[in-house]
């Protein structure tokens, strides 16, 4: 069974320069923010479902080839029902999303199983629950921190720390290089840019008290994005040992110097769940 990443044709000239990655980050910044702010959760829930589908099919071709639309379209429709789960029933509706997904993968892998066995088979279906775990589950957080009180600025904070930790760490990292983190895993990943992620993340985090209801000290607040920071780089190391267990090194090209969507929720996928468990057992009564 072979996989391979999502490629679209980019010149290199724009798909690796500063000017084409900090567009796309603005355009993807400006409808996160606006979703963010609308107190109406439909919005949020589609631009989730779009953002997380994307993923989803970089997830399921990287993983699962493109041999197999029926399983591509089943692991899309779970991805919905997770996901409008969460949004109107909360984390029950997550878990019941979660759980007729898991249901379909198990119908259609009685369905193509062969007589006399069949290990392909299996091991697709291995993958699409993986991905159900990974991706669905965990990236319908961002739905039930959303309507937390306060769910906006606290949501808004988790994406901010975890995407300036990324930032932080690539541009520290770039420049001044030294000993790898995890080289078997991410050749280019430096500890100098893990601790400039981490440095970053606590320094916005820190700022992040102008806007936050008065429920964190100073000292939560930078210690709690230095958490965040670390969650992260752990979900960019996770996809990039998928990836690299696959022979691919960006889950698409869809976003020029970005790779592709699955590439940027890494971290988030990693950084909303311990959130909102610490929101959970900190502030909720």
């Amino acid at each position: 069974m072979t996989t391979q990443g999502v490629n679209m044709t980019v010149p290199d000239s724009i798909r690796k320069g500063e000017l084409g990655r900090w567009l796309v980050g603005v355009a993807l910044a400006i409808p996160t923010v606006i979703a963010i702010l609308l107190p109406n959760k439909l919005f949020i829930l589609t631009l989730v479902i779009i953002m997380g589908g994307i993923a989803w099919w970089e997830f399921a071709v990287s993983l699962m080839g493109r041999t197999r639309p029926g399983l591509i379209l089943l692991s899309l429709l779970g991805w919905c029902l997770t996901a409008v789960g969460a949004a109107y029933l909360g984390p029950e509706g997550l878990a019941m999303g979660l759980i007729a997904a898991l249901f379909l993968g198990g119908i259609y892998l009685i369905y193509i199983l062969e007589p006399t066995g069949d290990k392909i088979s299996v091991n697709l279906i291995a993958r699409y629950f993986m991905g159900h775990f990974y991706i669905s589950h965990l990236f319908s957080y961002v739905l039930l921190i959303k309507v937390f009180e306060h769910g906006p600025q606290f949501l808004f904070y988790v994406i901010l720390v975890t995407s300036c930790a990324d930032i932080g760490a690539i541009y520290v990292g770039s420049r001044l290089k030294g000993p790898k983190l995890c080289e078997k895993v991410s050749p280019n990943k430096t500890i100098s840019g893990f601790l400039g992620g981490c440095i970053a993340a606590m320094l916005v985090g820190f700022l992040s008290r102008y806007y936050l209801p008065d429920v964190f000290s100073n000292l939560e607040l930078i210690l709690m994005s230095l958490g965040l920071a670390f969650f992260g780089t752990f979900g960019d190391l996770f996809e990039s040992a998928l990836k690299r267990a696959m022979g691919i090194k960006d889950s698409s090209t869809l976003l020029l110097g970005h790779g592709g969507f699955w590439d940027r929720l890494d971290s988030l996928l990693f950084t909303l769940p311990v959130f909102y468990y610490y929101l959970f057992f900190r502030i909720v009564p």
